[in-house]
């Protein structure tokens, strides 16, 4: 079932070095901007604060990035992508007495009361929009089966997405000394939810039509985000979630587009409503004005095709998808205007794995300028030569199933391809179906003929009499 070719494997692993090197040295036109002549960027009122690039992450501004804050109902965003990844949408969930009663009634709620029932999908546009934190508890339920089995899932992504310096307590973000957050991982958080097309959707509607429910009528969900809603004027916000507790002050996450650049900014622990926004729109306006984005492929470098690698091996020219690629956009943002004449390129090849059928991640590129990182991608083989290998197989065949080699132990190799009896009798009734009006004309016909030769038997044998 599995096999080895060692000497196509060398062939193959010599082709991916080669691919890379001439890979890298068509990039050296990539620059980058000195730590020292990074601009400060504006002054803002928030205590934290940071704005990255949504398709590589990389910082463009930063204010106290580590500094522990309480993130208030940002942390709807880790709710809402936690359930996305781990339940349906068309699942329908009744509220609880404890999603309607564990949850303050003064705080910030969709409406659902006990007995009630909606869909997940519902519920996660009351959570992104209303900021229904009753909401969170009955899905937080619903899709962790307990509201302490949800919240183990949401620490289990966070730290899976290297938020080292947070924990969660509950899935709504009301205060708890045990709830904590900083603004890069919050970052970390949303540029996960923004690879998440279902979590933009949602996020980025600013009025929702909750349908009507066994216990209330239709009503008109409204997002609370003051960019969407029309509070105020930002043309280029695509989504995003507010936040407010004593104790967070007032927080703000934000997703904005402009001339083909996707930004996230995170403003934490700012004094007033007034002040978060004011700061948030600061700063987008700030990194949309004031720095560049360059794609590889518009600076000579391809992601999908690369003819110095192909012209040299003629036996990959019929591929269907390209034998080496780079993930993503291979995008890289610095500042307009700096002297990107210096950067440090690192190289990481992951030498130590099997190829599997399909894609492959080989290894990556990270350019950076100081402790920034500007550019980064993966390495991408793809392997349609090669069967998938025993140990990827063995990872992904289901626990409860038996063992492979118990399922084909004492199985005559020569038999596996052979038809048996129960295969066969299945292609005979599937036969007989198939062509049921032929072979009714067929015994039509041949009755027909046996009748008159009967016939003329008959008339032959009383002549004789």
């Amino acid at each position: 079932m599995f096999y080895t070719v060692k000497n196509k494997k060398v062939l193959l692993g010599l082709l991916i070095i080669v691919c890379v090197s001439l890979l890298l040295n068509n990039l050296s036109f990539v620059k980058a901007a000195e730590d020292d002549g990074w601009p400060e960027g504006p002054e803002i009122k928030g205590d934290g604060a940071i704005v990255v690039d949504a398709e590589t992450g990389n910082i463009l501004y930063e204010k106290n990035i580590y500094e522990q804050f309480y993130p208030a109902s940002t942390t709807k965003i880790l709710t809402t992508l936690v359930a996305l990844e781990n339940g349906r949408l068309d699942d329908v969930l009744t509220v609880s007495y404890a999603a309607d009663n564990y949850v303050s009634k003064t705080s910030s709620r969709m409406g659902l009361t006990e007995g009630e029932q909606v869909t997940v999908e519902q519920a996660l546009y009351g959570i992104m929009l209303e900021s229904g934190n009753e909401a969170t508890y009955a899905v937080g339920e619903h899709v962790g089966k307990s509201i302490a089995g949800f919240i183990k899932l949401m620490n289990k992504k966070a730290k899976a997405l290297g938020c080292d310096r947070s924990h969660f307590a509950n899935s709504h973000g009301l205060h708890d000394e045990d709830h904590y957050t900083c603004c890069y991982d919050m970052s970390l958080i949303a540029r996960a939810a923004y690879k998440n097309e279902d979590f933009m959707k949602i996020t980025g509607t600013a009025f929702y039509n909750m349908p009507a429910t066994n216990k209330h009528e239709a009503k008109i969900l409204t997002n609370h985000h003051w960019f969407l809603n029309g509070t105020q004027k930002y043309d280029y916000c695509i989504g995003g979630k507010t936040g407010a507790t004593t104790q967070a002050g007032y927080a703000l996450v934000t997703y904005a587009r402009k001339d083909g650049k996707n930004l996230i900014s995170v403003v934490m622990h700012a004094p007033t409503w007034a002040d978060v926004y004011a700061d948030t729109k600061r700063l987008l306006d700030y990194c949309f004005d004031n720095f560049v984005s360059y794609q590889m492929e518009d600076l000579g470098e391809s992601t999908t095709d690369f003819p110095s690698c192909f012209d040299n091996f003629e036996a990959f020219n019929d591929l269907e998808e390209p034998f080496i690629s780079i993930s993503g956009a291979g995008s890289i943002m610095v500042p307009e205007g700096f002297d990107i004449s210096k950067a440090k390129k690192e190289i990481v090849y992951n030498t130590d794995m099997e190829l599997e059928h399909g894609r492959n991640v080989i290894g990556s590129i990270e350019y950076t300028s100081g402790s920034r990182v500007i550019g980064a991608a993966d390495i991408i083989v793809y392997n349609s030569d090669y069967p998938i290998t025993e140990k990827s197989f063995n990872e992904r065949w289901p626990a409860y199933m038996i063992p492979v080699d118990t399922a084909f132990e004492g199985v005559d190799a020569s038999q596996l391809n052979q038809i048996g009896k129960k295969d066969k009798n299945i292609q005979e009734q599937q036969f007989l179906k198939e062509n049921a009006i032929a072979i009714g004309i067929g015994v039509g016909v041949a009755i027909f003929i046996v009748g008159g030769l009967i016939a003329v038997i008959r008339k032959k044998v009383r002549r004789r009499r």
